[in-house]
């Protein structure tokens, strides 16, 4: 039997890639060889794995000849040659003893062509499953036991792992007593040699063999048979003893560790690693002892592993191990779990999140008796950083969904609030995440996160994080709406507590928008008709009913913590709780709220103002009406000086452009608070033109309030700036002179005044031509129903009189005579006639009748100064004779009057005449002559 010993170049990616095992070959690696303390077979196998690299071909040393009969017999069943009688004990006493050589690198040897030899095989179809099993094994052993090579690597994996499987599924057999107690152990023991050997010999593909060894055995460490889980945690606890010697901890091992190549293993994490101590942890809480003994011992090994790579973080000049210092006891430990109070500290985030998952998922099996060793292990691995806290957060919600038992909703609760106390952003994220319709769990949850102070201004802090809006949210409009209740729900949970006060006072100003904005998105969900959207996606549907008044029963628990109930039933009898529910009536909704909080808490208005401003910057579209609101409602209440001159007065710019007129009204109602602070108005002239554009805007309050600016703004910009602005008011003004509201009427007209007398400065030629149109109809208003009107034309009438230097008209207001105001423009002005004749036809139809009347009389008089003018006589005639009949029997008869008036009139009358004379005199030579005196007395007259 002829031997083949082979040698192939490892790969050099394997340790990298599975460090697991790399973490556990680097102990044997580092141990100080006290060669008086060990014995010499031990000594040659740390020689050959610290000098690995130089050996080119294997030490053989003489055998025993029993031995030698145990390596024959070993490879006579393998060939199927020996396979009678009672085969199997002395088959599995074989597998031992040519493992326990190889790890003593006493003897190593493999038949040329055997590694093939498996496919070829056939075993009889009587055969039982520990038959198989007994001839996996071998096959396993011939594996270990050869050279390590990338085709025996391929060949273990993929039979490794179903050999495990095999042997851990004859537990149950054995425990059914359909398999001989003794066999068993045999097996058992025989398979630990294997797996010794697959983990000591060689280094160069031992991290994928364990890889595949732990990936096999921790199934069974969560299976329902007891008997399994014994077979599991038996297995890892033998691999422990072997991969953890007990001279590991000598001080002196320090002076040589730079002579080993570790740094790879030094700073990469292993999660294989935390879900193998979650597993043995569950495994110490059992009722079982040889569970609970094994499991412990294993978790004593795996926690000197960390051990020895904390200490590589450690500078080279420390002498001790910082659990030799600090707590040396716990290399012997009386309990496990105090072990992993020192050992959870040292793993990597990704280690103990995976250890936290493995916990949290199997502490609610019935196996789990002992909830203490639970309950301590989790306060201390939830002490330090983690990975994946949505996923944590996700496990704790369905564990308290289904636990009953008290002790274990308490353990969930405390790592629940431990969790978030450390990460409270991911915990919030976490939870918003998982957080589904109307759950009493995810209440709870809440509520327990934010049970001390501390904690809930950090929990807060983070949901005013989360920015509510499709421009946020990379899954869409519906994902985004469902975010958007999830946050206004845990704020309205967080809220109802009473130790939320304080928090929610210090946060207030911040609290305040991040709800109003959460409405709104509700709103703007509801007309996207995300119910009928969301039905044909196969998620739930849209209740934006519950929602809304969800969101606002969050903002009255806000301002219950803000200022009691007197303030949330002020608000609920000014109608602002019912207005934030209608998307109509929001933004009033939102105004009687600010108004609320300016009046009875002054001292949160100003950090609110801020907020508003802050957002308004941001130019967030879904935000712009909401904080639009809050700013223009506390403009009287704070002092806004510098902020006006640097950037509110861009802001209100572009709003005042705006598509909304939601937006245009509330940003002309912020000028008007800011114009009547003269300092302030005179920074806001810049805006004029845009103001002077909402003149003409179909909402009468834009317009009314644009005029108001105007006004208070005019007088105190600069010439250069108001003097054109002023030109083009009258033509724009004159329509609504005519508004149907009186104060339209008005503020028009003292508007058009005000705009006369900053001309007058600057562009008075220009202003005269502009006037000039608006003498008639602010003659006619003299007669307005509403005095304020009257008056207010009586004071814009005699502007225009001084502005055009018409002195009689002058006298005739001054001397309140507007009977013959009249008269005096026909007769003074007579080439305007056609114009004001023109103008007087408009007002027939006026809504007023002092009007009409004014007008008709006016229209009497001009008709008798036309020249020439039968056919315009019969046109003004005709007009007239519309109204007969469909006028208040005083202006029909006032209208038949005026007929007769206009036919019986002379056409050259002494009007005429002094019109004909007034033409000739405009056309003199520029000498004059004594002859043309009399014609210059009589034009002039």
């Amino acid at each position: 039997m002829g031997q083949c010993v082979s040698r192939v170049a490892p790969r050099q990616n394997d340790a990298d890639d599975l460090t697991l095992a790399g973490l556990l070959l680097v102990i044997p690696k580092i141990l100080d060889a006290e060669k008086d303390s060990r014995s010499a077979a031990y000594s040659m196998w740390e020689t050959h794995v610290l000098q690995r690299d130089n050996v080119s071909a294997v030490s053989i040393l003489s055998l025993a000849p029993e031995d030698m009969e145990d390596y024959d017999y070993f490879w006579d069943v393998l060939t199927g040659t020996k396979m009678e009688g009672d085969w199997k004990l002395k088959f599995l006493a074989s597998i031992r003893t040519i493992c326990s050589n190889t790890v003593q690198r006493r003897y190593m040897y493999l038949p040329c062509d055997m590694l093939g030899v498996e496919k070829k095989m056939q075993l009889p179809e009587s055969s039982s499953d520990h038959l198989r099993t007994l001839m996996l094994l071998g096959w396993q052993a011939a594996y270990a036991i050869s050279e390590r090579s990338e085709e025996n690597l391929a060949l273990l994996s993929q039979h490794l792992g179903p050999c495990i499987n095999a042997i851990g599924s004859l537990a149950s057999t054995r425990e059914r007593g359909r398999l001989d107690a003794s066999l068993y152990a045999e097996i058992l023991k025989s398979l630990d040699s294997v797996l010794e050997v697959l983990v000591c010999t060689s280094s160069d593909y031992t991290a994928a063999t364990l890889e595949i060894i732990l990936q096999a055995l921790l199934p069974f460490t969560r299976s329902e048979n007891v008997a399994k889980r014994r077979y599991a945690v038996g297995r890892i606890a033998s691999l422990s003893e072997v991969l953890i010697p007990s001279s590991l901890m000598q001080d002196s091992f320090r002076n040589r560790v730079g002579t080993v190549s570790v740094r790879t293993f030094q700073t990469k994490p292993v999660p294989l690693l935390g879900q193998l101590m979650g597993c043995l942890t569950l495994c110490c809480a059992e009722e079982d002892k040889d569970i609970s003994c094994g499991s412990a011992e294993a978790l004593h090994a795996f926690h000197r592993i960390v051990m020895v790579r904390q200490s590589h973080f450690m500078t080279p000049t420390y002498p001790y191990l910082f659990l030799e210092r600090e707590c040396p006891s716990t290399f012997r430990p009386k309990d496990a779990a105090n072990e992993l109070t020192v050992f959870g500290s040292f793993l990597f985030p990704v280690e103990r999140t995976n250890f936290i998952l493995t916990i949290l998922e199997g502490m609610t099996h019935p196996r789990v008796s002992d909830t203490k060793v639970v309950a301590r292990v989790l306060d201390m691995i939830t002490d330090s950083d983690m990975e994946e806290v949505p996923r944590v957060m996700r496990i704790i919600h369905d564990c308290l969904a289904t636990v009953s038992k008290e002790s274990l909703l308490d353990i969930l609760k405390r790592t629940l609030f431990k969790i978030t106390s450390l990460h409270p952003g991911h915990a919030v994220q976490g939870l918003l995440e998982v957080f589904p319709w109307r759950d009493r769990v995810a209440t709870a949850m809440w509520q327990t996160m934010v049970s001390e102070p501390c904690v809930a201004e950090d929990v807060l802090r983070n949901l005013l994080r989360q920015r509510i809006g499709p421009e946020h949210d990379v899954l869409g409009s519906h994902h985004s709406c469902v975010r958007s209740w999830a946050v206004t729900s845990a704020m309205n949970k967080i809220f109802q507590l009473p130790s939320s006060k304080n928090i929610a006072q210090s946060l207030f100003h911040k609290l305040y928008i991040a709800v109003l904005f959460q409405i709104s998105s509700i709103h703007e969900c509801t007309l996207q008709d995300f119910s009928r959207g969301s039905s044909q996606m196969g998620e739930c549907v849209w209740p934006s009913g519950s929602f809304l008044r969800t969101a606002v029963m969050t903002m009255r628990a806000l301002f219950q913590h803000l200022g009691g109930a007197t303030l949330v039933e002020d608000i609920q009898t000014q109608g602002g709780w019912d207005r934030l529910l209608r998307h109509e009536t929001f933004h009033t909704g939102v105004a009687v709220l600010t108004r609320a909080l300016g009046s009875k808490a002054p001292l949160f208005g100003a950090s609110v103002f801020e907020e508003a401003v802050v957002r308004l910057w941001q130019r967030q579209k879904h935000e712009e009406i909401t904080a639009m609101a809050v700013f223009t409602e506390l403009l009287d209440c704070v002092d806004f000086e510098q902020l006006v001159d640097n950037c509110i007065p861009h802001l209100l710019h572009s709003h005042l452009r705006s598509q909304s007129s939601v937006l245009r009204r509330m940003a002309v109602t912020s000028l008007v608070t800011l114009s009547t602070r003269p300092k302030l108005a005179v920074t806001l002239q810049d805006l004029l033109p845009e103001v002077m554009q909402q003149l003409q805007d179909a909402n009468s309050d834009i317009s009314m309030q644009a005029m108001t600016v105007l006004r208070n703004t005019l007088r105190l910009a600069d010439g250069q700036v108001a003097g054109p602005i002023a030109l083009q008011l009258p033509d724009r003004l004159l329509p609504l002179f005519d508004n149907e509201s009186s104060c339209m009427r008005e503020l028009s007209i003292l508007l058009c005044k005000d705009a006369m007398e900053v001309a007058e400065g600057t562009h008075k030629m220009e202003m005269k031509k502009q006037v000039h149109r608006t003498v008639l109809p602010l003659f006619f208003h003299l007669h307005d129903q509403n005095q304020h009107v009257a008056e207010a034309s009586r004071e814009a009438l005699l502007g225009a009189a001084k502005l055009l230097k018409w002195k009689q008209l002058r006298n005739l207001l001054e001397t309140a005579q507007p009977q013959r105001i009249g008269e005096c423009l026909l007769v003074g002005h007579s080439s305007r006639v056609d114009d004001y004749l023109c103008q007087s036809l408009q007002y027939l139809r006026s809504p007023q009748e002092p009007l009409q009347e004014a007008a008709i009389r006016f229209i009497g008089l001009a008709g008798q100064h036309l020249v020439d003018g039968r056919e315009e006589k019969l046109k003004i005639i005709e007009a007239l004779r519309s109204m007969e009949g469909n006028s208040s029997p005083s202006v029909s008869s006032l209208v038949t009057e005026t007929i007769l008036v206009l036919r019986t009139s002379s056409t050259f009358s002494l009007q005429a005449l002094r019109y004909r004379l007034r033409r000739v005199w405009e056309r003199r030579p520029r000498v004059p002559r004594a002859g043309w005196l009399c014609c210059c007395s009589c034009a002039q007259c």
